[in-house]
């Protein structure tokens, strides 16, 4: 089993590298399933169906989301109806959308879950206790590779859940920092990880907000309006293949710039 899955997609610019990139990418990594981590899809700020859509009708075959998730109240019915889109299962079981997801492709299926952290994050329950009781629930199941999106800020939080998770998973990859890491690996048990795939979106930013902004509030502590940047579109994403028993055999960064800049929203 293939599979691509991009990090936190930022705004029109990460949703055009996406789409810019995606044939390509399907040509060389020929994936059985594709990804993306979408609470930053409109313009940092969660997510909408209008610009979601597009991604679905690419090749996209889920999203997970974090704490932005729900930023747009017009969203939330859509969020709850759309069960392509798959919520952090530690947040409420009365907070929109889908706690776990499987995919099937031409004979292939995926079980995809998220969960945010706790440090220097929104509250939300326990993700290591949210995970055991999901995993206690699910292995007298249907057998079939789950992957993970931790959404957190902490690395160690995110490293801990790795180990934590080695031998149940198929993967644990972290989302939310928008700033790819260079530890990928395959742990002992047959897990991949990697602590933050990064963000598709504007890298002439931070994290994807005009580094003017950031630069100028951090100087003079003065709040400012932030606008997403349009500059220096890039790509990162991992690419995973998982063998016929559902670990990992290979983790993979993909890391690549596309040529242009589109509009800010």
């Amino acid at each position: 089993m293939r599979i691509i899955f991009f990090g936190d997609v930022y705004g029109k610019a990460g949703r055009e590298a996406l789409l810019s990139s995606l044939p390509g990418l399907k040509d060389e990594f020929r994936p059985d399933f594709i990804l993306a981590n979408a609470e930053n899809l409109a313009d940092g700020k969660g997510l909408t169906e209008k610009t979601l859509y597009p991604l679905l009708q690419a090749g996209v075959h889920a999203v997970t989301g974090g704490n932005h998730l729900w930023d747009r109240a017009e969203s939330l019915s859509y969020i709850a109806n759309q069960n392509k889109i798959i919520k952090p299962r530690n947040y409420p079981e009365i907070t929109p959308g889908n706690p776990y997801g499987v995919l099937e492709n031409e004979g292939l299926k995926l079980g995809i879950i998220s969960l945010c952290g706790q440090i220097y994050m929104p509250p939300c329950d326990n993700p290591f206790t949210s995970l055991q009781n999901f995993w206690d629930h699910q292995k007298d199941k249907e057998d079939i590779p789950i992957i993970l999106d931790i959404h957190a800020e902490s690395t160690s939080e995110k490293r801990a859940l790795g180990w934590f998770a080695d031998g149940k998973l198929a993967a644990v990859l972290g989302t939310h920092t928008h700033i790819q890491t260079a530890d990928e690996e395959i742990l002992p048990q047959g897990t991949a990880y990697i602590t933050d795939i990064g963000m598709t979106g504007s890298h002439d930013s931070v994290i994807g907000v005009r580094k003017e902004i950031i630069v100028n509030k951090l100087i003079s502590c003065i709040p400012s309006r932030y606008e997403s940047s349009h500059l220096g579109l890039q790509v990162n994403a991992v690419f995973l293949e998982l063998d016929n028993q559902g670990k990992a055999c290979k983790i993979e960064r993909i890391r690549r710039i596309i040529e242009g800049e589109t509009n800010a929203e």
